[in-house]
């Protein structure tokens, strides 16, 4: 019965409310309020109110006030149930860009910050309520903290702009949040199972929206979208041709999640899983792969054979030694050979982008890049705590207009890192990836599980291929990767902690 007990999940509360002693009645019986008969006369108002603002104000206002009168409730039910919020947000991270391009001028990035504030208040309360004050004590923890502590400090940086630091830090302290929450929500395997699989849901949908885009064409509202701006347009039709998106901000984006999110999935079939499950996970690694190929990112097809050697190095069987070395060996049959097609699916247009990401020298935008690098070398190697935050950029645009700075180009994470943060702030980047990875080997090798350590493996595995793709790329400042990344660091804490519970038990 106990065993039971550990993987039943309920989204109705939070488990941890039970321990707490008297504190915000509102907290301890949210169910109340919806057994109210004044619930029903408020939606009939709120039915009549929506009508009257499509009628009178068009449709724009008509969807503000629909998002408003959903999403107030959500945002405070979230604060109630962190579970609910977490998985909420995880679908608006998916989805937010796709609204954008329907209601354009409203911030909607805000609408992530005020999920995670509102969380992290609900978070403090249920420490608060049941008297327990201690922060998370892990290395993956001490490092975080560091980092925020280092970016916060930016602000006394003499030469840094105030103004782009108080924008750029909201991007960093708030959803490094994320993290300290789904550490604390995760209080059984039941519910990483569910987060794990939201996520891989998640992608299928993104996969699947973006395979429709490159077999039957692009909407027409998508078409206009692209063509309003002159970088969009360039960035997304080249080759001839237009690189899916599907409902992410770019193909860059939306390659480099396929990557990593099909990674998952192909490391997961080898773990001690049902064959029902085996076989959703063989169908969502092909959409996002195929997805992955459209999408014409070269930095996503860097990092899927990066992920797969790291993994099997890492597992180190004869059976992942022996798939990997297979598939390799089929992937550089077709990338150095002179084929030109290989069926109805890689055409000689994707080949010969793929076969570009393995021929850097030959690649102009590779060159480009080395030649930025160069150019910046100096004034890194002068500057130990860099130009501040925001410095680069369309932040540097904004705040520095006409400055070096603020036409440079980074391309690369550890780049921009580098001249906003200085080889001081680099030195702590790395020493930020060097941790996570450092802990979830020797978690992996410390835990008994088989099923447990499947998934630490995959993990660690997607973090490895998300480290390489930081170089040629941003990889982690756009929304849904940064979530699911800082969701993964919290994952690697606790699946361990779950391996140690289980076999007390």
């Amino acid at each position: 019965m106990e065993e039971k007990k550990n993987y039943t999940l309920d989204f109705t509360a939070d488990p941890t409310l039970k321990k707490q002693g008297p504190g915000i009645p509102f907290l301890r019986n949210p169910k109340g309020i919806l057994h109210s008969p004044l619930i029903y006369v408020v939606l009939l108002f709120l039915s009549v109110g929506i009508g009257f603002s499509f009628s009178l104000f068009g449709p724009t206002f008509g969807f503000l006030i629909i998002g408003m009168t959903i999403g107030i409730p959500t945002v405070l039910y979230s604060m109630i149930n962190l579970k609910f919020g977490i998985i909420v947000l995880l679908i608006i991270s998916f989805f937010l860009q796709g609204f954008n391009r329907f209601i354009s001028g409203v911030p909607l990035g805000i609408v992530l910050d005020i999920f995670l504030v509102v969380m992290l208040i609900g978070l403090m309360i249920r420490k608060w309520q049941a008297g327990d004050y201690t922060l998370a004590r892990n290395p993956i923890s001490y490092v975080v903290w560091a980092w925020i502590i280092y970016n916060v400090l930016e602000f006394f940086n003499p030469i840094a702009s105030t103004q782009a630091w108080i924008f750029v830090i909201r991007g960093i302290a708030i959803l490094m949040i994320f993290y300290f929450i789904i550490l604390y929500a995760i209080d059984g395997v039941a519910y990483f199972k569910v987060l794990l699989n939201m996520w891989i849901v998640l992608s299928l949908i993104c996969g699947l929206y973006g395979l429709f885009q490159e077999f039957n064409g692009m909407l027409p509202f998508e078409k206009s979208w692209i063509a309003a701006d002159e970088f969009r347009y360039k960035l997304i039709f080249n080759w001839g041709r237009y690189r899916i998106f599907s409902f992410l901000n770019d193909p860059t984006v939306f390659g480099v999640l396929m990557s990593f999110s099909g990674l998952l999935c192909v490391t997961l079939l080898t773990g001690p899983f049902n064959i029902l499950y085996k076989i959703f996970l063989s169908f969502c690694a092909v959409v996002m792969l195929l997805a992955m190929v459209y999408a014409g990112t070269r930095t996503a097809y860097a990092m899927l054979p990066a992920g797969f050697i790291f993994y099997a190095l890492l597992t180190f069987q004869t059976r992942t030694l022996a798939f990997a070395g297979f598939g390799l060996a089929v992937g550089a049959f077709i990338i150095f050979s002179g084929i030109r097609s290989v069926g109805p699916f890689l055409s000689t247009n994707s080949l010969e982008r793929i076969r570009s990401t393995f021929s850097p020298s030959e690649d102009p935008s590779f060159q480009v890049r080395e030649r930025s690098q160069a150019f910046i070398k100096p004034f890194i190697q002068s500057h130990p705590f860099g130009a501040g935050l925001g410095s680069i950029g369309i932040w540097g645009q904004r705040f520095n207009p006409g400055s070096a700075l603020a036409e440079f180009a980074p391309d690369s994470g550890y780049v921009r890192v580098a001249v906003e943060l200085g080889w001081a702030g680099l030195l702590l980047y790395c020493i930020f990836f060097t941790v996570i990875l450092s802990v979830g080997i020797r978690n992996y090798y410390r835990m008994r599980s088989p099923e447990l350590k499947a998934y630490m493996a995959a993990l660690v595995a997607v973090v490895f291929a998300i480290v390489i793709g930081n170089y040629p790329q941003q990889v982690l400042i756009q929304v849904p990767t940064v979530l699911i990344f800082y969701a993964i660091m919290a994952m690697i804490v606790r699946l361990r902690e779950l391996d140690e519970e289980t076999y007390k038990e």
